[in-house]
């Protein structure tokens, strides 16, 4: 048992190592920063098992979790006062950030009424910025004519759409970001001229100033339903064995991908001549890399203003915060909330700010 608890420590502070190393150069660190809660958890049932039965080896996942300090208040908020939102606040930002799958263009939620619940929603939140992931608009196709409908409901007069794939000419999926106040710049985000297809910037004249917003949707793992049955153990231990070969390379070959990814935002981060706001799906948790290299000196709204896990994620496991507000310290967060609305495979995010002296 001493040495299954060794083991359980030693995992913990690979997990807690996953922060800090590129993905590129030791992406099997990565897989150990994916499973940080549960690993802690078991560290935490071990550092009890060890007081009650024998406390001179308690130690041992004492250490380790030590060790996790700082990741854990990654993962973890603590802020437990209630909130107040100001419905009629003319000084406070409003932003809104959404993986809104398509708007469920192809059924997943079995549910024909799901596309305007969501347009329900944002006309409830009434967001100043609203940035979507995964967003779909055709030019043609009547009920889908998303980038103009959106604009015209919510009054939101600017946006940038960048179209990462086009079907039929007519068709667009990509990353868009709304405003109700001026974008006088905008671009993608590129190594050497190269788009990403990750993240793309607005630079929005808001009444405190200018304010540049990333938008961000980095790598997916791309795992398909199989993928999900495999890992749910609801197929026989043979396909198993050689379906959990095809994730492990789709999971090394994304981890990989992302990690230069965020390197690259990182970069055009630091160059920015306005205060940054940072918002989207990074597909990835508190303890990875991707996240410790994005926030850098930034707040992260959620530890700002809730409290617990904050998961976004739902499609198997209530575990995970992958979709983010990060603020730049000059500026103050008011609140923030998740809306839990099953309108997607992720769960709506939604955060006021306003300037320092506000």
């Amino acid at each position: 048992m001493v040495i299954v608890s060794g083991l359980i420590a030693l995992c913990l502070i690979v997990s807690v190592s996953a922060s800090y190393f590129p993905p590129g150069k030791a992406w099997v660190i990565a897989f150990f920063g994916l499973a940080f809660i549960p690993i802690l958890v078991l560290n935490i049932i071990l550092l009890i098992f060890w007081i009650v039965v024998r406390i001179r080896y308690s130690f041992i996942p004492f250490i380790a979790i030590l060790i996790s300090t700082p990741v854990f208040f990654h993962v973890f908020g603590f802020h437990f006062s209630k909130q107040k939102e100001k419905t009629s606040d003319s000084t406070g930002i409003k932003l809104m950030s959404y993986n809104v799958r398509n708007f469920d263009l192809y059924n997943w939620e079995h549910n024909n009424d799901t596309k305007s619940n969501i347009y329900k929603m944002m006309v409830d939140e009434q967001p100043d910025i609203l940035c979507f992931q995964e967003f779909y608009t055709s030019d043609k196709d009547k009920g889908w004519t998303n980038e103009k409908d959106i604009s015209k409901l919510l009054k939101l007069p600017e946006h940038y759409f960048s179209i990462s794939n086009t079907v039929g000419k007519y068709e667009h999926w990509g990353l868009c970001t709304y405003s109700r106040y001026p974008i006088v710049s905008k671009g993608f985000v590129g190594n050497r001229g190269v788009n990403i297809n990750a993240c793309i910037y607005a630079d929005v004249k808001t009444p405190a100033g200018i304010v540049r917003v990333y938008n961000v949707h980095l790598q997916s793992f791309h795992l398909n339903y199989k993928d999900y049955e495999t890992i749910g153990f609801e197929n026989d231990s043979a396909i198993n064995i050689k379906a959990g070969k095809s994730i492990f390379s789709k999971m090394k070959k994304t981890y990989v991908t992302r990690g230069a990814q965020v390197q690259v935002i990182a970069d055009h981060m630091h160059s920015s001549p306005y205060p940054v706001f940072i918002c989207g799906d990074f597909n990835d948790t508190p303890s990875s890399f991707s996240y410790n290299t994005l926030r850098g000196t930034l707040k992260d709204a959620f530890l700002e203003k809730s409290w617990g896990i904050g998961f976004t994620y739902d499609y198997w496991l209530p575990i995970f915060r992958i979709d983010y507000f990060l603020i730049d310290q000059q500026w103050n967060i008011r609140n923030f909330k998740v809306i839990g609305e099953d309108l997607s495979d992720h769960y709506p995010i939604v955060c006021t700010v306003s300037s320092e002296g506000e």
